[in-house]
């Protein structure tokens, strides 16, 4: 270490490895030593002596606390907290030395840990994920040593000064605030129709801990435009019912109201997952809400259940006035709940003056069963698939899956249930990493089938149809006739918004794809799938001026999403041009999640400085077996990248092995038939590196196939354009370069003039005519 004074060192128990390496890495991105060096300590007197030394040395001591400490009685985390508390008896008591870290829900009270613990203030990082906050924190303590840690107990729940974040942080403005935050995050790109977890609302913190790359002004979050006077968000009912129990009843009947409203084409409604944000808010700034959410009427309500019988009540205000426009109660039968709902609804929208067509009135009276506990099951399975994250696994779509049946075992006649249970199967067939078997094929396409034959009019099978076109048959044509045949019936269907803008993209509708992603936005606020989404569209039109001002919006949304940050981060840069201030910010982000070891952000910032040598050794690195591609269908194997660099410089010995090997590779995987297109690419890639004849004809005809079947891709043709540059097919590589700066491109043309691969073209007068050629789409 360059200056043990000033590192941190991290204790935790081996089964926190994943969460230690998280913030490893968070502190590492912003020039914190740390102390985690695993691939370096191995047990034996020389380790633990090592050990020793660095707890005797360090600046800060970190030791992680979790579920995993308080089941091992015994442990070497338990003597590095022993070694750590024995320091401090010779340390002043202003000196601030341990910071506990809970990574999880245990509690301090009762905790398993030395009592000097409960001495200092304990942050909590959910999962390991450090917030902007804790990064922050750990700077200060590094950078003032002296001020104190230590608090007594019964004041930890106020503020102390080591908790604030530094008002003059040492990273630049806007880049040093959001940063900060971005620890785990999935690449916009990668999502589909997986759902996030709901988030927290947006924060009202000062203007210092929102990212915006422009100017400080622009550091204030942005809100939706004004709202228009027939937009509603429906507030999370509260359970009134003693019995906790009823906290479900509660959930279901505010989803079915949001349901039924968000049929009628005459309002604006806010989707389910963006107000549960505001469930458990203590006191409630409802003009804010609305504000932040982009309505105008705020609908709350309470549910109390005595018994069978159960009673609404309701009331709607005016945001921007705080006016009380209508209140009413409503009491039934819980046998009954349909015909509440729809009673509720349809007076919502008399209360706005909404206009309420004879199909629509239809679609909210309809009774989906007649068995109240079918009903309940295909609610519990409606609000789990709402509630699966961006890292959902198999068993939670399962999970989601298994409640759908329940109910249709109760009622085989449940139309909803099947259109539902289609799009489940559909998502884990799409998803490589989940199930793209032909037997999950087989059950999506048989819930679909059922769900065509119960209800085959119906705008939820319509939509079913649709998904199962696009994920299943990868048929975007008739997936967008279908999906516009849906809208009709639901014209405030985030979801159904962000399948459209998808398959329009797909097809290379760009523009059509820009408007339905941003009314998904508008419907879901909160939604980082839709966000995440409009961003990188933004950018691969090479919109790069609209950017910015979207930034403060959504990295204060999503400040763990290191993918979006990279596209504010691109825009910046191409705007600007400023490529020294661009490398910098760009070696200041943490690894994409799906980069477990930092290896392709070694990588890249190796070829970015021209280092080909470093490149290699970076590759030749055993724990990486495979790197992402651009539009990321499928990942390459290592060899690959090595043959390319093998090629670039001048070894063709070299890069035909390394292209025999990627080839073997590529046969040997079992791929879906929706990525046997990019597989096709890729072994082509690797002919050309292997110096086969013919190879170079066989990469652009792979490219024509799969672009014209999926024009939206046409932004991986850099990727043919490097490997043809490499073999010197200098003409053709150029073309490729023309292809790319015609259509959409996540490439910023200004960095293009520095890959290392196209430094033979840069003598070409074309090259330069062919960037400057891009415009925005």
């Amino acid at each position: 270490m360059s200056d043990p004074t000033k590192a941190v060192f991290l204790s935790y128990a081996r089964e926190d490895t994943d969460a230690a390496r998280r913030i490893a890495e968070a502190l590492r991105g912003f020039g914190v030593e740390v102390w985690f060096d695993q691939a370096e300590l191995h047990g034996g007197d020389a380790w633990d002596a090592k050990i020793r030394r660095q707890i005797r040395e360090c600046a800060l001591f970190v030791p992680l606390v979790s579920q995993q400490t308080e089941e091992r009685a015994e442990g070497y985390f338990r003597r590095e907290w022993k070694i750590a508390i024995d320091r401090t008896q010779d340390m002043g008591s202003s000196r601030a030395f341990i910071v506990p870290v809970v990574i999880d829900g245990t509690k301090e009270t009762g905790a398993d840990v030395p009592e000097e613990f409960m001495r200092y203030q304990w942050t909590r990082l959910s999962g390991g994920a450090p917030t902007p906050e804790f990064v922050a924190l750990v700077k200060r303590l590094l950078e003032a040593p002296k001020k104190p840690a230590a608090q007594k107990a019964e004041d930890r729940g106020q503020k102390t000064e080591d908790s604030q974040v530094p008002k003059k942080p040492a990273f630049p403005g806007w880049m040093w605030a959001v940063a900060a935050a971005v620890i785990v995050a999935v690449g916009a790109g990668v999502v589909f129709l997986r759902q996030p977890a709901p988030v927290v609302a947006p924060s009202t913190a000062p203007a210092s801990n929102v990212a915006a790359p422009l100017t400080p002004s622009s550091l204030t979050p942005a809100r939706p435009p004004q709202a228009d006077a027939k937009s509603i968000a429906v507030l999370p009912f509260a359970n009134m019912s003693t019995d906790k129990e009823n906290e479900f009843l509660a959930d279901g009947i505010h989803e079915d109201v949001i349901t039924s409203l968000a049929k009628i084409r005459d309002l604006k409604v806010i989707s389910r997952t963006s107000v549960l944000a505001y469930r458990d808010t203590a006191s409630r700034n409802l003009k804010k809400i609305a504000a932040d959410l982009g309505v105008a009427v705020v609908l709350e309500g309470s549910v109390r259940r005595s018994g069978n019988r159960v009673r609404v009540t309701a009331q709607l205000i005016d945001a921007r006035t705080d006016e009380h426009l209508w209140a009413e109660n409503y009491d039934g039968d819980l046998t009954d709940v349909f015909a509440l709902q729809a009673k509720l609804a349809q007076q919502i929208a008399a209360a706005l003056k909404a206009t309420l067509t004879p199909g629509e009135r239809t679609l909210i009276e309809r009774r989906p069963t007649q068995d109240a506990q079918a009903y309940e099951f295909y609610q519990r399975a409606k609000l789990l698939k709402q509630s699966l994250s961006v890292s959902a696994v198999r068993a939670e779509y399962e999970a989601a899956a298994a409640l759908y049946e329940q109910a249709l075992a109760r009622d085989p006649n449940l139309a909803l249930a099947h259109g539902d249970l289609t799009l489940i199967h559909g998502i884990m067939y799409w998803f490589g990493a989940v199930d793209p078997t032909p037997e999950r094929r087989a059950r999506a396409a048989a819930a679909l089938a059922e769900a065509q034959r119960l209800a085959p009019d119906a705008p939820e099978t319509r939509m079913a149809q649709g998904a199962f076109a696009y994920l299943c048959e990868n048929n975007w044509t008739k997936a967008l006739a279908e999906l516009r045949a849906a809208e009709a019936g639901l014209p405030n269907d985030d979801q159904l918004q962000y399948l459209l803008a998808i398959t329009h993209r797909r097809l290379g509708l760009l523009p059509e794809a820009l408007g339905h992603v941003q009314r998904a936005v508008d419907l879901n606020p909160y939604d980082r799938r839709s966000g995440t989404t409009l961003v990188e569209t933004m950018f691969s039109m090479r919109r790069y001026a609209a950017l910015p001002g979207l930034a403060p919006r959504f990295l204060s949304l999503f400040p763990d999403d290191v993918g979006l940050l990279r596209f504010f981060v691109d825009a910046q840069y191409a705007l600007d041009g400023d490529r020294a201030v661009w490398l910098r910010q760009r070696a200041a982000l943490p690894p994409l999640p799906n980069d477990l070891h930092g290896l392709n952000k070694t990588y890249l910032t190796a070829m970015r400085a021209g280092d080909l040598v470093a490149a290699e050794q970076v590759l030749n690195d055993p724990r990486q077996t495979w790197l992402p591609s651009t539009g990321q269908v499928i990942n390459l194997p290592v060899a690959s990248f090595r043959a390319e660099l093998a090629l670039l410089r001048g070894d063709r010995v070299a890069a035909k092995k390394h292209a025999t090997e990627a080839i073997a590779t590529l046969r040997a995987g079992h791929w879906s038939p929706r990525q046997e297109p990019a597989v096709r690419i890729a072994l082509a890639r690797a002919r050309v590196c292997a110096g086969e004849a013919g190879a170079a004809t066989e990469l652009l005809q792979a490219m024509e196939i799969q672009v014209q079947r999926e024009k939206y891709l046409s932004l991986t043709w850099v990727e043919a354009a490097r490997t043809l540059a490499a073999a010197g097919r200098n003409e053709e590589a150029l073309d490729c370069l023309r292809r790319l700066m015609s259509g959409p491109s996540n490439e910023v043309p200004h960095e293009l003039r520095h890959d290392p691969f196209f430094a033979k073209l840069k003598s070409d007068p074309r090259f330069e005519e062919i960037l400057k050629s891009a415009k925005p789409l």
